[in-house]
């Protein structure tokens, strides 16, 4: 019986370790998420909303988890938990190009011509991107 309370506590300790892991240390790390191996090529906003609204299962494959850049126009800007949220305008009034900055940003007008990049994580209505950074 011993031994089985034993074997209970390691296996309890080695789930705890195994959760702290994955909900606290792993998405704060930036070894799976390598920028430099997955780009593809710039990219105007209408352009990448058309692949999307044309085919989305090939523009998913075509951009999904890679590093794109977008140039565009700024539709609106806003702070979002603390980051800036900037959607860009395309073509088609009824889909925009959606980032989440990685850090809150400032000096970004409405009507301001831009190019950012970041990861583009699908499409929702909008065509969604992560860790967005200004293109200088």
């Amino acid at each position: 019986m011993k031994k089985f309370l034993k074997i209970g506590f390691v296996a309890m300790i080695i789930g705890v370790i195994g959760i702290w892991f994955f909900v606290f240390y792993f998405p704060k790390t930036d070894f799976y998420r390598n920028l430099t191996v997955k780009k593809a090529d710039p990219v105007s906003a209408s352009e990448i909303a058309q692949d999307f609204l044309s085919d989305e299962n090939t523009a998913f494959a075509k951009y999904s988890s890679k590093q794109i850049e977008v140039s565009g126009v700024v539709e609106q800007s806003q702070f979002e938990n603390g980051k800036t949220a900037v959607y860009l305008k395309t073509n088609d009034a009824a889909t925009n190009i959606y980032f989440l900055m990685k850090d809150s940003i400032g000096g970004v007008k409405v009507g301001d011509k831009i190019t950012l990049k970041g990861i583009c994580t699908g499409y929702l209505g909008d065509v969604q991107f992560n860790e967005g950074e200004i293109v200088k």
